[in-house]
Order: C-alpha cells, then structure tokens, then sequence
C-alpha cells in the first residue's frame, strides 16, 4: 500500500510542477505579447511625429508643442516596456544589465557583454 501511495504522491508533486511551469509560460507570453502591443504602439507614435513635423515644414510653421506631448506619450511607454521587461526577468531567473540591457543569470556581478557591475536588487 506504501508503494501506490508514494506514486500517487510523485504523481501529484509532478503535476504541480507542470502546472506551475505551464501558469509561468502563459505569464511570459502574456508578457511578450503586451511587450509586442507597446512597441508597436511607439511605432504608432513616431509615424505620428514624422507626419506632425512634415507638416509642420511644409507649412512652414515653427515646430509647436505637439512634438514634445507626442515623446512624452512615447517616454510613458518605454516606461511600460520596462515595468514589462523587468518582471520577465524575475520569471526567467535572469539579471539585465542596466547598461547595455543583455541578459545575465541571477548570480552574475558584471555584465557578460559590457562588463558593467551588476545592481543587487
């Protein structure tokens, strides 16, 4: 009777494991999609600064304040991106270099790519 209880034990331990690995994936691509929306979302942006500034040249006006409130729009979602990014290196166990942004694991102390010391959260 041992015995079918320690399997059953195993097999509940690894379907809990499974579980957990699965929520982890859908967290991560949830992550990667939300990360794709803001980029493209910056896209947007941009193409709205090059038609504001084009305008603005032809019309010959001085370039007004709507540049600066489209960046702004811009830095706000960098800031996004960011918050996004962080939190899928916490779920992937990895460090971003603040530098250069590469990847680094959990234990490293400078950057693999730029050899920057790593901040200790």
């Amino acid at each position: 009777m041992s015995i079918i209880n320690e399997m059953k034990n195993k097999v509940t331990h690894t379907a809990k494991s499974a579980i957990q690995k699965s929520n982890e994936i859908v967290e991560v691509t949830k992550l990667n999609i939300a990360m794709g929306d803001a980029q493209s979302r910056i896209d947007g942006k941009l193409k709205d600064i090059g038609k504001v500034i084009y305008d603005i040249y032809k019309s010959g006006e001085i370039l007004s304040e709507e540049i600066t409130a489209k960046c702004l729009e811009i830095d706000e979602i960098v800031q996004e991106i960011d918050k996004m990014k962080e939190k899928l290196a916490l779920l992937r166990k990895i460090k971003i270099c603040p530098n250069c942004g590469k990847e680094n694991e959990t234990d490293a102390f400078f950057c693999s790519k730029c050899g920057s010391r790593m901040d200790e959260e």
